[in-house]
């Protein structure tokens, strides 16, 4: 990549000005081609040199030259200030547009002001407001610079000038005052090849592919990919050229080829990481928990310990979705978080750090840094390289947010978030690549540089020329009159012939191109050339592969015996022996969002209440003791106990009248059994099912008179006995317990609104009451016997992968792996 010119005539003491950065690069290496290593002259872009005359001429000036972003955020605040309520970021961008057209092209306010028409009268406002901002605090903006050097352009020498298709006046005005010279391009006699695609994609492709294939035959040459709507094409242009040249997964600056396109720093995910941690910091403070803010910050790899605890992190995530909120308050997630302790540790340090309600937005930005600095972010992570450059980024654009401080009051926390958010969106970055000689870049960039071969993509009636487009803010005769861009069919067909004689300069021979459609819109060739001959597309080489057959009724046997929910997944398996092997794919389910409480959260409520009740009341002759006040008081305070973690709300109330009702049903059938101690309440046990290891719970343990111990577990639902003794256990849950615990005899505490009841089966008559399944069942003894082999037979076929698609009659009720299964139902 170099420039067109002869630089036989300039010395190193001569200052060269380009049209773009993009031409400074050219134009040092064309010098080093043409002058090898002799001192390389001042070369600079047109922005570039009234900012570095500037600062020479007044090294010491009182006033502060503001960035664009800076510009753009005071401009903003002067709409706000004389009464826009809603600025839209397109709405934004016309009225700077228009702004650097007024000050680029010398017109003045008043010339829009008397038109007596209100958008520009507005318009004018706005301006004016924000030109007194700036100079009641010292401050100047680029379009201020011209107007400076030309009241000192005696002290200027003369530059060369180069890259400019079109001076705008005020280039005009200064140049001719301080005199200059155009440095001149060497004549070409350059030569075009036309092609028509069908598809957009067709075209990239073949572009690619002519690229990989130039690049592989002449390594050296400089290969240049132009493309007139890069930021709208950028991923599909960047997917196909990923594929072709097998770049897909290699860090930026290891790409065989360069897109020369930045995107705001907010579309990257360091930094979209970054405001979510910041987001849930202010929740935090706020005690509103977001659920896919922390999930996201949670999973996050750039936080501290994510490696060391992302197993515990990713539970911790299935714990907040079980909460089935989209916000919720930190009480509810304090009891889940000492499986990550250290996640633990920062949240509390988050929450303990205080700050007024207001502060500036320097205020604010040391506080963010120190949450940043809590949550370890991008401290126990090796960033790529791209990673780096952008958190480097991320630094220096938000120093430069602090100069906000001087132009605003006080703001809350959300606000300062949002205009960080809005900061950093305006903030355009690009890795830093690895040099290379294909280079893909748009339009305005590729004028005035010259390659070994180029291809211009997207040559189009769209693209050349372009549609009439008066500013929206400058009436359409002042527009023609000072020879704003596009605002007359004169400019537009001057600008556009330009445009392709520079674009036709690119190289010796240029491969101009367009696509029939883009996205399934047709599309009209530019005009300015002439296609006659429709290119086929490259077409993919595939070959075939021989198809094997697989018996999927048997998969490999179970190596890890170890294993979660174990009850399950033997009821699984005897149910459907496909449903039961679904648990080894270890696929996770969550609940859909509801409105109060869903089934699950009432289940886990009356457990608790149980638990806590009966880890007091351990004896039928303590619970005949209470009188029906204090009854009724111990079990209202277990309630709330168990309903402490909970909103208040009626949902909440609710479930109170609901769960003392139940209880209280409960406490009078329990009242009627014979004398009984409570063992034990959620006791852990490990069980070992014919080499199958799990860890399960007992809801409570009860010890009878005659020295018989019984099993209970709670049940909300309506719970079925009878086919424990049949063929198939359809609810395991309680033989599993009594092939693995010293018991003589299990049952189901049933609590709903239907009914609350006991049922169940022990080895004495005596221990439990209504013993329906006696007349079906074996004595205990030899009932117990018939589990074990039933339930060895389903553990050693879960382990041997056995995973045949047969269910049962209810197996496919409530199933969760309709989506892996090929029954009809």
């Amino acid at each position: 990549m170099w420039i067109n010119a002869d630089t036989s005539n300039i010395t190193q003491d001569d200052t060269i000005i380009l049209a773009n950065n993009r031409q400074v690069l050219a134009f040092k290496k064309t010098w080093g081609g043409q002058k090898g290593n002799s001192a390389l002259p001042k070369s600079l872009s047109w922005y570039q040199y009234l900012q570095e005359t500037w600062r020479i001429l007044q090294p010491n000036s009182e006033k502060r030259l503001i960035s664009n972003s800076e510009s753009r955020t005071l401009i903003e605040r002067s709409m706000l200030k004389l009464g826009q309520t809603e600025i839209d970021s397109r709405l934004l961008d016309e009225v700077i547009k228009n702004n650097d057209y007024c000050q680029a092209h010398l017109i003045e306010y008043t010339q829009l002001s008397q038109t007596g028409i209100q958008n520009y009268e507005l318009f004018v406002t706005w301006m004016q407001d924000y030109q007194q901002t700036k100079l009641s605090h010292h401050l100047l903006d680029a379009n201020d610079l011209p107007a400076l050097l030309i009241e000192q352009s005696a002290e200027l020498t003369q530059p060369y000038i180069y890259g400019f298709k079109t001076l705008t006046p005020v280039q005009a005005l200064l140049l001719d005052k301080i005199g200059y010279q155009t440095l001149e391009e060497g004549q070409k006699q350059p030569q075009s090849d036309n092609q028509i695609f069908q598809t957009s994609y067709d075209e990239i492709l073949s572009a690619a592919k002519w690229a990989k294939a130039l690049n592989i035959q002449h390594p050296n040459k400089h290969i240049a990919i132009v493309c007139p709507t890069l930021n709208r094409q950028h991923h599909q242009i960047k997917s196909i050229f990923d594929q072709v040249f097998t770049n897909t997964l290699i860090e930026t600056g290891q790409k065989s080829y360069n897109i020369s396109l930045g995107l705001p720093l907010n579309d990257y995910p360091l930094i979209r990481h970054l405001l979510a941690i910041l987001k849930l910091c202010e929740q935090l403070q706020n005690n509103r928990i977001d659920t896919e803010v922390f999930n996201a910050v949670i999973t996050s790899p750039y936080i501290a310990y994510a490696q060391e605890e992302q197993s515990a992190r990713a539970l911790l995530v299935n714990r907040v979705l079980f909460f089935s909120k989209t916000c919720f308050k930190f009480s509810h997630l304090e009891k889940h978080l000492d499986m990550t302790p250290q996640v633990k540790i920062m949240l509390e340090s988050i929450i303990a750090q205080a700050s007024k309600k207001k502060q500036t937005h320097d205020q604010w930005l040391l506080l963010f840094d120190n949450y940043l600095q809590i949550w370890g972010f991008v401290t126990d992570r090796t960033l790529s390289s791209t990673e780096y450059q952008l958190f480097n980024k991320y630094q220096t654009a938000r120093s430069e947010l602090n100069q906000l401080a001087q132009f605003g009051g006080k703001i809350n926390m959300a606000e300062a978030l949002f205009d960080l958010k809005k900061w950093l969106s305006q903030v355009i970055f690009q890795a830093q690549s690895a040099k290379t000689p294909i280079q893909i870049l748009g339009s305005l960039e590729a004028e005035g540089l010259v390659f070994d071969h180029a291809w211009v993509l997207g040559m189009t009636d769209g693209f050349l020329p372009v549609a009439l487009n008066s500013p929206r803010f400058i009436p359409s005769d002042i527009a023609q009159q000072h020879q704003i861009p596009h605002s007359s069919f004169a400019l537009i067909t001057k600008d556009a012939q330009d445009t392709f004689n520079n674009l036709a300069s690119l190289s010796d021979t240029v491969i101009f191109s367009y696509a029939k459609t883009h996205s399934e819109s047709e599309q009209q060739p530019s005009p300015l050339l002439k296609f006659n001959k429709e290119t086929q597309a490259c077409k993919h080489k595939y070959q075939n592969v021989a198809l094997a057959s697989l018996l999927d009724a048997e998969a490999n046997s179970l190596l890890d015996t170890q294993i979660n929910n174990g009850v399950n997944v033997l009821k699984d398996q005897m149910a459907c022996e496909f449903k039961g092997f679904a648990h080894r794919l270890n696929t996770q389910t969550f609940n859909r969002p509801h409105i109060g409480l869903n089934r699950m959260e009432q289940g886990n409520i009356i457990h608790l209440v149980l638990q806590y009740f009966y880890q007091e009341i351990t004896t039928q002759e303590a619970l005949l003791s209470l009188s029906n006040d204090a009854l009724d008081a111990l079990i209202q305070q277990k309630i709330m106990a168990a309903l402490k973690y909970y909103d208040e709300s009626g949902f909440k109330k609710i479930e109170k009248i609901r769960v003392l009702r139940l209880i209280h049903q409960f406490v009078k059938i329990d009242k009627l059994r014979e004398s009984f101690t409570v063992l034990s309440t959620e006791e852990k046990i490990k069980t070992n099912v014919a080499g199958l290891e799990f860890t399960t719970r007992l809801d409570r343990r009860d010890e009878m008179s005659n020295g018989d111990k019984i099993i209970f577990d709670y049940k909300t639902g309506k719970t079925v006995v009878g086919h424990w003794c049949a063929q198939a256990i359809k609810e395991p849950q309680l033989p599993i317990y009594a092939i693995s615990k010293d018991t003589q005899g299990i049952a189901f505490i049933q609590l709903n609104a239907d009914q609350v009841s006991i049922k169940g089966l022990s080895k004495d008559e005596e221990s439990l009451p209504k013993q329906s399944t006696r007349n079906s069942c074996k004595e205990w003894n030899e009932q117990v016997v018939i589990w074990r082999e039933s339930l060895s037979t389903a553990s050693q076929n879960f382990q041997q992968g056995k995973a045949q698609i047969l269910p049962n009659k209810t197996a496919c009720q409530y199933c969760e792996f309709d989506s892996l299964c090929r029954i009809e139902k």
